[in-house]
């Protein structure tokens, strides 16, 4: 990363980007830590931005109560506009609770009487924070800290409406987080109160209270439903009283919650002698957190002159106390780490200087970071030879996958493809009724060719007049191109609102996009769609499994349809090769072209990859990973204590002679606890064995990641990262 200087703030290393500009972790004149917000440039030139961001900046600086982290300086007026707020040390609220688990009842009210004083400061300063959310909250050894104002909004401002109007974001658009918006955020017909942040911190509280949003998880949409029609989980709260408490902050209407001071006096009458953020279990994930910062800071030291990072392991800290963490940050921006990973740290006041340990095992080395969105809900991330494709919310980028370069950005994306010199998008135009497919050249992005309106399809017979199903899968053969579109049906809603509609399929042309044929079924869900000897098989499913439906690839003919089939839909008429099956309790050796089972050992649960070469398999489950002889399903290998890191599609993530997991520091004795892990562990297929490690903030077994070449790539929270060997 290249040096900026805003102000009297010099950057060290970037934090992270979004819609409104990039973040950086920087340092003032006067040694202290601050994060430097930098508006995008282009937003400068709208009307009347400045003036916006003025207004917002002072009212933003006149919140001084606890728990917030304060606004200290601004440059409105520069080229970039600008702003630096206090740097808070400590993970996010939902890395704490993945980290350490829910609190309990009395931790959870030291939580809520914290929040509320926050919220209290920021509406005396005449604000409405309008996002609060976990990510939105750092929990430090100070206490909880409530950051990003960015999306506040001025109260008292209602007469300016628009993106012209009085606060950075105008009062006609939807702002916030699914699941932590209020109703009357959703539908919006009046000015976000106070109220709606009552409503976000009681979903803050029952998330960390349960591990889980009390709306659900799952596509924006779906969280927004509930949030409307139905009633919040509360299942697993501390008891009766919070629950009655909590349904109260989620109350649909606004008149039916607590003030905030409601929420502080019933929230500190319940509260622990000690606060949470002083349990034993939360100050080890704040010094976790705290070197993790540290070793950013160093990685990003050394940096070419192109902006490309290249630098040696990264040092490995004992442990240090906050002052040392941030003498450490200063060091690493006048020392580049180097292989030795030595560098000099004061001590704690005791006189004595000390030195990072010297790791026991080779440090995998950073590359890049880039920020691309939570790819849990419903992104993709996947990996070609040469790049790496990233579709979420819409947008569908290609990266080169050593340093993160977008080659290309299609817009309206739900689906990517690639295949061998091109990469085919499923589109869902602006105004349009239903997908199409885009062909789009790998290298630089350019169109090859689009298919016309479905509902315009000469095949498709007169009389289909009524609307394609929402949900779509597609796949390629040598010659052709198919999309189905088909309706979910896995929950009574997605029942009730199907309409009737059923799974239809398209076939195209894949060298030109002429429309080839059409066919349809009875039954409204495609689970799965496979591609094989000329062939494509829909898996189809109603209240249970259906039939699989295998059609010609030129004609779109049904050539068989096979009962029960849909639980193995690489089974069919002209596939060949064998496939490795995880049923729920086993995982087998199939013939694909017979169907005859080879071999069939017991493991319940498993996810499985066939590794390059053929020769071994790689199995994962909640328990473990470990490698099978793929000849004869003998286990060469299982360990217990790593996971696997988990593709998109689900399968664990290998490359070649490499298997990637998630797992505690090499060396350490502890069993994994819940999601949440170290870092890194890059093992060896034939053996187990660890080749390197390397930590990961927020890394997660449930993050989505992508192999190849040497790096692996994954995403934690919304920032996708890649490492590779030493």
């Amino acid at each position: 990363m290249g040096r900026f200087e805003f102000g009297e703030y010099r950057t060290l290393a970037l934090l992270g980007a979004g819609g409104m500009g990039r973040a950086y972790l920087a340092r003032s004149g006067s040694g202290r830590l601050v994060v430097v917000k930098v508006m995008h440039a282009h937003l400068a030139t709208e009307p009347l931005f400045r003036e916006r961001l003025r207004r917002e900046v002072r009212a933003a600086r006149a919140v001084t109560g606890p728990f917030t982290a304060a606004v200290l300086d601004a440059g409105t007026r520069a080229a970039q506009p600008w702003l630096a707020v206090e740097y808070c040390a400590g993970p996010t609220l939902s890395e704490a609770v993945a980290e350490c688990g829910p609190p309990a009842a009395g931790d959870l009210a030291s939580l809520g009487a914290a929040l509320a004083e926050a919220l209290t400061a920021i509406h005396a300063a005449g604000l409405v924070h309008r996002d609060l959310k976990p990510t939105n909250v750092l929990v430090t050894a100070e206490g909880p800290c409530v950051i990003d104002f960015g999306i506040a909004k001025v109260l008292g401002d209602a007469g300016a409406s628009g993106r012209s109007g009085g606060a950075l974001t105008g009062s006609e658009e939807m702002v916030g987080s699914a699941g932590f918006m209020a109703p009357e955020q959703i539908t919006h017909p009046t000015e976000p109160t106070v109220s709606c942040d009552v409503f976000a911190l009681g979903a803050l509280l029952a998330l960390a209270a349960t591990g889980r949003n009390p709306y659900g998880g799952g596509p924006a949409p779906h969280i927004v439903y509930r949030t409307l029609h139905e009633q919040p989980d509360l299942a697993g709260v501390p008891d009766g009283e919070w629950a009655a408490f909590l349904t109260r902050c989620l109350a649909k209407t606004p008149d039916g919650r607590p003030t905030v001071t409601e929420i502080l006096h019933w929230c500190a009458a319940r509260a622990d002698g000690t606060p949470w953020w002083e349990r034993p279990e939360l100050t080890d994930a704040i010094d976790r957190h705290e070197q993790a910062v540290a070793r950013r800071i160093a990685v990003a030291a050394d940096a070419d002159e192109d902006g490309a990072t290249r630098i040696g392991p990264p040092p490995t800290p004992a442990r240090p106390s906050r002052r040392r963490v941030l003498a450490w940050a200063g060091a690493a921006v006048t020392a580049a780490s180097g292989t030795a990973a030595a560098i000099v740290l004061p001590g704690d006041g005791s006189g004595a200087r000390r030195q990072p340990v010297t790791a026991s095992w080779p440090a995998g080395t950073p590359r890049w970071t880039r920020e691309v969105g939570a790819l849990e809900y419903g992104g993709t991330l996947s990996r070609t030879p040469d790049a790496l494709y990233v579709c979420f919310d819409g947008t569908a980028r290609r990266l080169a996958p050593d340093t993160g370069a977008v080659a290309w950005e299609f817009e309206e994306a739900t689906a990517v493809l690639p295949h061998h010199d091109t990469v085919y998008v499923t589109h869902e135009p602006s105004g349009g009724t239903s997908p199409v497919i885009v062909a789009l050249r790998a290298a630089d992005g350019s169109q090859r060719w689009r298919t016309g309106a479905l509902e315009t399809n000469p095949y498709r017979p007169y009389g289909r007049g009524s609307p394609d199903a929402d949900s779509t899968l597609l796949a390629v053969t040598r010659r052709t191109a198919c999309l189905v579109t088909f309706a979910q049906y896995h929950s009574a809603w997605h029942r009730r609102t199907n309409k009737g509609r059923r799974w239809r399929a398209y076939g195209f042309d894949l060298s030109t996009g002429a429309p080839l044929w059409f066919s349809e079924g009875a039954e409204p869900h495609v689970t799965a769609l496979n591609a094989a000897g000329g062939r494509f098989a829909l898996a189809t499913a109603a209240e249970s499994l259906g039939p699989l439906y295998v059609l010609r690839e030129r004609s779109g003919k049904e050539e068989a349809s096979i009962p029960d089939g849909s639980a193995m839909p690489e089974v069919h008429p002209g596939a060949r090769g064998i496939h490795y099956d995880a049923t729920d309790t086993s995982v087998r050796r199939v013939d694909l072209a017979t169907g005859e089972v080879g071999w069939t050992r017991r493991l319940a649960g498993a996810r499985v990859a066939r590794l390059d070469g053929d020769e071994l398999v790689l199995a994962a489950t909640a328990d473990g990973l470990g490698v099978l002889v793929a000849a004869d399903g003998v286990r060469r290998w299982w360990r217990e204590d790593v996971r696997s890191l988990t593709a998109t599609d689900g399968r664990p993530v290998g490359d070649g002679a490499v298997v990637y997991a998630a797992g505690p520091r090499p060396g350490a004795t502890a069993a994994p606890a819940g999601t949440s892990a170290w870092g890194i562990h890059a093992l060896e297929a034939a053996t187990g064995r660890l080749r390197w490690a390397v930590p990961v903030d927020g890394l997660t077994t449930l993050a989505h990641a992508a192999a190849g070449d040497g790096l692996i790539h994954v995403c934690t929270d919304t920032t996708l990262q890649t490492f590779r060997a030493p």
